[in-house]
Order: structure tokens, then sequence, then C-alpha cells
């Protein structure tokens, strides 16, 4: 009986251990497709965020301020990091290859592992230079 459960338990632990699954290389490319697709749309909250920061940069609001210049240059900042921002998606997209394929499933994973972490600083980026912005465009109202 003993030696039974010594074999059962033996052959689930192999049967365990050789069930350990990899992502495979679509796997991995659809979700970076998925994040891709999402900034697509984040990406066009960045620009209108620039434009109201563009907006309130000439406005009077900032002009008659009393501590305007360190206003205008908090502003300015912010929009340069907008700018960052969308530049940083537009060349992922630029040197992203959908259609990779490498000499072996193995590449092809790694290259789409490797986009991921791409995507994922390009993600990074638009979420927390969003949130700044949003922020400031709350402080001044603009709508």
């Amino acid at each position: 009986m003993n030696r039974l459960n010594i074999t059962v338990l033996y052959f689930i632990t192999a049967l365990f251990i050789s069930c350990k699954t990899e992502p495979d290389a679509k796997a991995v490319r659809q979700e970076v497709l998925n994040i891709h697709d999402k900034l697509m749309i984040d990406g066009e909250k960045v620009i209108k965020n620039k434009m109201k920061l563009d907006t309130l940069l000439v406005s009077d609001r900032i002009k008659l301020s009393p501590d305007s210049t360190k206003q205008k240059q908090k502003i300015g900042d912010l929009i340069s990091r907008l700018n960052a921002a969308d530049e940083k998606m537009m060349d992922w997209m630029h040197f992203f290859k959908d259609d990779f394929k490498g000499k072996t499933k193995q590449e092809d994973l790694e290259y789409y592992k490797a986009e991921m972490i791409k995507i994922r600083a390009v993600e990074d980026s638009y979420i927390k230079v969003t949130r700044e912005s949003d922020s400031l465009i709350a402080v001044y109202q603009i709508k």
C-alpha cells in the first residue's frame, strides 16, 4: 500500500511538472496588440490634454497670475512630457513588427516578450503624464 502511494505520488508530480505552461508567441503577441489598442485610445486623451494646456499657456489666467513665470514653466514642462509620451508611442509603432517570424518559435516568443516590455514602458509614461496633466487641468477647471 505504501509503495503504491509513493508510485501514484511520483506520477502525479511528474504530470504537474510536465504540464508547466509557457505562453506561446501568439498569446504574447495578442496581449501586446491589446495594450496597443488601449494606448491608441489613451493617446487621444494625451493629445486633448496637450491642446488644453496649450490653450491655458496663452490664456489670461496664466498671464495675470502673480507667479506666471513659474506656472508657464510647469505647463511647458508638462506639454513637453505629453509630447515625449506620444513620440514614444509613435516610435514603438514604427519599429514594431506585427508579422515577425524568427527562425524558431522561441525567437518569436522572445521578440514579443521584448515588445511587451517596451509597450508597458509606453503605457507607464502615458498613465503618469495623463494623471499629472489631468490634475493640473482640474486645478484650472478647464473643460
